[in-house]
């Protein structure tokens, strides 16, 4: 029997068989993998249409509406397999710390927005939760600990669809810091001294924003934002469903 190895799959994995090559997944609305295409038919990006290999056994996937979905999903090529890829928003968390009136800053010492400024945040990790997670990158990031009890959600914002933000503040007890790998520089200022010229990325600004508005609030609204494309497109912020701005 002859196999033919998937070169860009990842190392170690089994080979596949040439024949998997030639076999159609069942009733499926199968569709060109082009990434134009999938952005012309689903509004898909080169980078939203999935894993060209399948993550189970290393056949090529297709990019089809399975039977029943509403969405184009990645499905392996070869029918005895038939895994469908999914793919989810990443969820990002980060923190405000605070201490007497001032708050933390790490400038970033990696890009994106390398020399830029922001509070710690960063991927959440599997097996940890979101307070954890905004925890654990306070701690790579500037390390500073704080009991992830102790921090309450501030906002949530959703990014296109592909990533959510879970932002959270906490009153901190000490001044000890020290940057981590990804910071080349951390400090706390006072509110009025935020460099709000100089931040890393948008959502950076809303929440710092917002966190100074409620800062004398005890346990404030959940502050939420959505940035979306509209079908002109045009991005747009809206908070709480209402338009903010077009972009």
């Amino acid at each position: 029997m002859m196999y033919r190895v998937a070169t860009s799959f990842l190392a170690g994995a089994l080979p596949v068989r040439s024949s998997h090559l030639d076999k159609s997944p069942p009733k499926s609305i199968l569709l060109r993998r082009s990434a134009s295409n999938a952005g012309r038919i689903f509004g898909l990006s080169a980078s939203q249409s999935g894993p060209a290999f399948c993550e189970k056994c290393g056949t090529p996937t297709r990019l089809m509406r399975p039977e029943g979905d509403e969405r184009a999903r990645n499905v392996c090529g070869n029918r005895e397999c038939g895994h469908v890829h999914y793919r989810n928003p990443k969820i990002v968390v980060g923190a405000i710390c605070t201490r007497e009136n001032r708050v933390l800053l790490c400038k970033r010492a990696i890009e994106p927005c390398i020399g830029k400024w922001g509070y710690p945040q960063g991927y959440l990790e599997l097996g940890e939760t979101t307070r954890q997670g905004a925890a654990r990158e306070t701690r790579e990031e500037a390390g500073v600990r704080f009991d992830p009890a102790a921090s309450e959600l501030l906002a949530i914002y959703n990014l296109a669809g592909m990533q959510v933000q879970m932002i959270f503040r906490v009153e901190l007890e000490s001044d000890d810091y020290e940057p981590g790998p990804e910071s080349s520089d951390v400090k706390f200022v006072a509110w009025d001294d935020i460099p709000w010229d100089d931040l890393a990325f948008p959502t950076i600004k809303w929440a710092l924003e917002y966190a100074r508005g409620v800062r004398d609030e005890v346990s404030p609204a959940i502050q939420e934002r959505a940035k979306i494309l509209t079908a002109d497109g045009q991005w747009e912020i809206e908070e709480e469903g209402r338009n903010v701005i077009s972009i």
